[in-house]
């Protein structure tokens, strides 16, 4: 038997696994097959002649996977990664393909949030599920599209999911050819006009400055703190929930966007853009000093139960009623964002300037956005 002791240098690729009293107890292959890091034990006698074993027995699958006979299964028959690699037969359902592109998609070590997206838009695909993947045809999808109720963002990221799927049935000679290959779901749904006739992007309702100021005043404590500072910075949902105490710069006046919390995991903002610094008013530095002194997290806002702020929460929870008892017609929280960027558009800001404070790689989002504002400064200023 080995022991670590002994300081036994295994050939490359295997690795001697020991119990708590430094005895060997296995081996374990690593290598890579198809892009995937694959870990697998072996059950060789754990002595130098097991080690030796063990070192031929990886040559001889990195010369099979060489030459493209390696058989996963054949090898390891009751590893979670047959699946992964074993060619689905001529009945696979549309459901497999999703389920195993999931899956490698997990191996290969994707964010939590896109496999969270991956399976939100599976879910989507439902009517598609039982269907046979050699049997499915355009037709299908394109009907899938026409008589879909969602949001053309869900449709486009349910119809992507599942032509990354049939891809892979390509490759497998499961289909010729991807059905999915040539659909634009812009050609199947009707034209979407988001400029209305006075020039206003349909989807930007900025508060008006008396429905801000009753929100604000009619909020108290943390939810105040996060409404004003939202209207004072225009920074997003997932921006302010994942703010920390180190951001904010009360000596200067400003805070500094690093990071932000999707699905619940902490990222690095989109874009290089996003990382900037924001400056703040007087009142909001006095309620941010407030926040900073009422718990000894590291994050900036916590909720009632002394936990980082889920934005989906604090819409449904909070917003929905702030609005409410303030008697200002509902919108997302997204339009406080709509409201800051018009606010400094209509006073006559850079549009550089607001492009970046926004987080914005150019202005060409703002001139999409906020173009009646805009021009209505320019007409006002003209005359």
């Amino acid at each position: 038997m080995l022991l670590k002791t002994q300081k036994i240098k295994p050939p490359a690729g295997v690795v001697i696994r020991y119990n708590s009293k430094g005895e060997a107890t296995s081996f374990q292959l690593t290598f890579t097959y198809k892009g995937v890091l694959c870990r697998e034990k072996v059950p060789f006698i754990p002595n130098k002649q097991g080690l030796k074993s063990a070192g031929f027995f990886l040559g001889q699958i990195k010369n099979e996977i060489a030459h493209d006979t390696f058989d996963y299964s054949t090898h390891f028959p009751k590893s979670n990664k047959v699946k992964l690699f074993t060619t689905t037969p001529n009945d696979a359902k549309v459901v497999e393909y999703m389920d195993l592109y999931i899956e490698r998609g997990i191996v290969r070590g994707l964010e939590k949030s896109t496999i969270t997206g991956y399976k939100k838009a599976k879910n989507g695909l439902k009517a598609l599920w039982d269907c046979n993947v050699s049997e499915l045809e355009s037709i299908d999808v394109v009907n899938l599209i026409e008589t879909s109720t969602v949001s053309r963002k869900t449709l486009s990221n349910r119809i992507s999911l599942l032509r990354c799927c049939l891809d892979r049935a390509v490759i497998d000679k499961l289909i010729k050819s991807n059905p999915v290959k040539n659909i634009r779901i812009g050609e199947y749904l009707p034209k979407i006009n988001n400029i209305d006739l006075r020039g206003a992007h349909k989807n930007v309702i900025p508060f008006t400055p008396q429905e801000k100021a009753r929100i604000i005043n009619g909020s108290s404590g943390t939810i105040r703190a996060i409404v004003s500072l939202v209207f004072n910075t225009g920074i997003r949902s997932s921006e302010w929930v994942a703010l920390k105490k180190a951001d904010v710069c009360l000596k200067t006046k400003q805070v500094s966007i690093y990071e932000a919390i999707v699905d619940g995991i902490v990222k690095a903002t989109k874009t290089k853009a996003g990382r900037r610094k924001i400056p703040i008013s007087e009142d909001v530095c006095d309620l941010l000093a407030i926040e900073m002194k009422k718990h000894n997290s590291e994050y900036l806002f916590l909720n009632s139960r002394q936990r980082v702020w889920n934005q989906d929460s604090f819409r449904k929870n909070r917003w929905i009623k702030l609005l409410d008892s303030c008697g200002v017609q509902y919108r997302y929280p997204y339009q406080m964002r709509h409201t800051f960027a018009s606010q400094l558009i209509s006073e006559g800001a850079n549009h550089w300037k607001v492009s970046k404070l926004m987080g914005h790689s150019s202005p060409n989002t703002i001139y999409q956005h906020y173009g009646n504002f805009i021009d209505e400064y320019e007409r006002e200023h003209n005359t």
